[in-house]
């Protein structure tokens, strides 16, 4: 079957590295015009201080958007592991929509990762690349470094949109769809402990069996094109608006 796929990550790469390049040229600038006996420097008398000071603000830059810039090219190597995979192990009966962006009941713009449609089930997967000792309690993560959200949460609620939006299409009738979230560990040099998981938490090799062990539907060809074409159609409603 077809596997539709957008940019966001790719989007988001290249923004943030634009971003660093030009903090990087601010500081460059500021410190030619500041540092005495540079032919670039300018003098403006009791100004000095204040326009060294304003250094800071491109350093922070230079530092917050490199970090995202390295952490989405992460996240593009490990989303990239995870399409390969899946498209070498999921037969033609099932679909793959990879880099899903909507907006949030809050109004905020948010991507899923990998949305999988089989006869037997759908699947929201958020997909995670780092590495070491990860672990997971009840939905309460530890990880080597800050991440921001929790996995888990984020899994759920990209799996409640993909739910509401089919909801809300009709394409399966009255038929209340539930939306399965998994969290997938990507990177070969991860260890991962589980302990009463609140969402299903795997390592990229065992993922293609978790998807396809689900039983809970049984979606005809049809219904799964109609639901693929209704997604990709609500996703980019919203982001047009």
């Amino acid at each position: 079957m077809p596997f539709p796929s957008g940019n966001y990550l790719e989007k988001e790469t290249q923004k943030n590295l634009i971003l660093t390049i030009l903090c990087d040229v601010a500081l460059l600038v500021i410190i030619l015009i500041s540092t005495p006996r540079l032919p670039t420097r300018i003098d403006v008398g009791d100004f000095d201080t204040s326009l060294a000071l304003t250094a800071v603000f491109p350093t922070v830059g230079v530092y917050y958007y490199l970090k995202k810039y390295q952490n989405c090219r992460q996240g593009m190597k490990g989303e990239k592991r995870v399409r390969q995979f899946l498209e070498s192990r999921l037969n033609d009966s099932y679909y793959l929509i990879n880099d899903v962006e909507y907006v949030n009941d809050r109004g905020s713009k948010e991507n899923i990762d990998h949305i999988v449609l089989g006869p037997n089930g759908i699947f929201a997967i958020e997909t995670k690349d780092y590495r070491g000792k990860i672990t997971c309690k009840r939905g309460y993560w530890a990880v080597p470094f800050p991440f921001g959200r929790s996995p888990s949460s984020q899994a759920k609620g990209n799996a409640y949109w993909v739910k509401q939006a089919i909801d809300a299409s009709r394409v399966l009738g009255n038929l209340k769809v539930w939306v399965d979230p998994i969290v997938v560990f990507s990177n070969p040099d991860v260890e991962l402990e589980t302990v009463d998981s609140d969402v299903e938490v795997v390592k990229l090799e065992n993922l293609a069996d978790s998807i396809t062990s689900f039983n809970r539907y049984s979606f005809s060809p049809d219904q799964l094109k109609l639901t693929v074409d209704g997604l990709l159609r609500k996703a980019r409603t919203q982001m047009n608006k």
